[in-house]
């Protein structure tokens, strides 16, 4: 028995470093305290890049959204987002950046009827071998209530996958 789990550890091994840079889990966490509206969002993500030109990922986000208008009176709202995307690396610029377009559609678990879908173009910046930030920039897509209503729209602010307060992505190459 133990020799079947020493063998095991050490095929495991051999494919962990083989697959090396494959794998990466991180995520981002951001929060927007204004006069009037006070929001967080912690949305992590794991990913496989299957090349070096296509991944897939999802991404798990809980957005709190509190707001106090003359209007709507105190307006608040948790969100749960599930967030699977498959992304194309277009190109490189120099051996540190790389651009992307995620293919991404979102649900909110909690509402269902609230969902879109769309392309999210950014920018990737590999910091270190194991270290990447990514810039998502825009979304260019289809709402159903999510956060624009209903119809197609496009938004050029920085976006994540799991809210609409801007972030940027880190992430852990394995």
């Amino acid at each position: 028995m133990k020799k079947l789990v020493l063998v095991l550890a050490l095929v495991f091994a051999g494919i962990m470093s083989a697959n090396a840079q494959q794998l990466w889990i991180g995520g981002s966490a951001n929060a927007a305290v204004q006069q009037n509206l006070t929001e967080f969002t912690i949305a992590p993500e794991i990913g496989y890049n299957f090349n070096s030109q296509w991944a897939i990922a999802t991404g798990l986000g809980y957005t709190y959204h509190n707001e106090n208008t003359a209007a709507l009176g105190n307006f608040q709202y948790n969100r749960f987002i599930v967030s699977p995307y498959v992304r194309y690396i277009g190109g490189t610029i120099g051996k540190k950046f790389s651009l992307f377009c995620d293919l991404t559609y979102d649900i909110d678990i909690l509402s269902p009827q609230m969902w879109r879908a769309g392309l999210q173009p950014g920018i990737a910046w590999m910091a270190t071998e194991k270290f990447t930030a990514a810039f998502r920039f825009a979304f260019l897509g289809y709402d159903h209530f999510f956060s624009q209503g209903q119809g197609f729209f496009m938004n050029f602010a920085l976006a994540t996958p799991a809210g609409s307060t801007p972030a940027i992505s880190i992430y852990y190459n394995f």
